[in-house]
């Protein structure tokens, strides 16, 4: 027998581990039972549910898909009908009974001869004592995020005003001396002598033209001032202060120790 306990070993030690999920991928629990058949084949997997894996069932292998590339068994039922399956313990022989109720719970029918055959311990012959029913290495384990608030400061732009430049027309009386010049006509009676034709004999009027030079004003508009405006970045730097929490974990160790598992 020692052969067969060796090969026991190592199926065992092929699903230490897996995980246990049904039909949509939802997590169910771990592996932690393994039974087998005559033929050294799995026959009902016992999995541990709940994060501290207070609660047990036992799944027929009927019932299971094994993929060994992802350590995992797909159950082609239902979360909560694997949850609310038969209950198993440590200590729970596989009678026949309680083969059946397994069985007929998952829609499968019952095995044939399960009376011949006693309580499955039996039906495995000496190798069960060897442990059939073994617990394989829960890795199951319950995880409790602690998170707390960190102050961070960052800076955004805002509108802090305007600056605005207004053009505003101011009338000033500007006075200024142009020089100008102008005729002036002098009269010069001369005396003269002999006779005068008939000729110059008679009215005659003589018409001269007297210029003078006017001052002429034009205003034109001539730039005189720019006026620029330039933003520059200041750096400066602001202390904030604000209150932040954080979560503080307490365990509470409610287990109780001394008692056996049964194996």
């Amino acid at each position: 027998m020692e052969e067969r306990s060796d090969r026991f070993t190592a199926i065992e030690d092929q699903y230490a581990g897996y995980t246990v999920v049904d039909e949509g991928g939802s997590k169910i629990g771990k592996v932690d039972d393994l039974f087998l058949d005559e033929n050294d084949q799995p026959e009902y997997f016992g999995v541990k549910m709940g994060f501290l894996g207070t609660s047990s069932t036992l799944i027929p292998a009927d019932v299971t898909t094994v993929n060994n590339e992802r350590s995992v068994i797909e159950i082609d039922q239902p979360k909560g009908t694997v949850q609310d399956g038969p209950a198993f313990d440590d200590d729970r022989e596989i009678t026949p009974e309680y083969e059946s109720e397994v069985r007929s719970y998952y829609g499968l029918g019952s095995v044939d001869s399960a009376e011949d055959r006693g309580t499955y311990g039996d039906y495995d012959g000496e190798h069960s004592g060897a442990g059939t029913t073994s617990d394989l290495q829960d890795e199951d384990e319950l995880r409790v995020q602690r998170s707390e608030e960190e102050l961070r400061a960052g800076t955004r732009e805002r509108e802090a005003g305007a600056m605005k430049v207004r053009k505003r027309v101011r009338t000033d009386r500007e006075r200024i001396e142009v020089p100008t010049k102008h005729e002036e006509v002098s009269v010069e009676r001369v005396p003269v002598e002999g006779e005068a034709t008939e000729a110059q004999i008679g009215e005659d009027e003589v018409s001269v033209p007297v210029t003078e030079e006017e001052v002429v004003t034009e205003k034109r508009a001539v730039a005189k001032e720019e006026i620029r405006l330039r933003k520059d970045v200041v750096e400066d730097t602001e202390v904030v202060e604000d209150d932040v929490r954080s979560e503080e974990i307490e365990v509470e160790d409610a287990t109780e120790r001394g008692r056996g598992t049964g194996r």
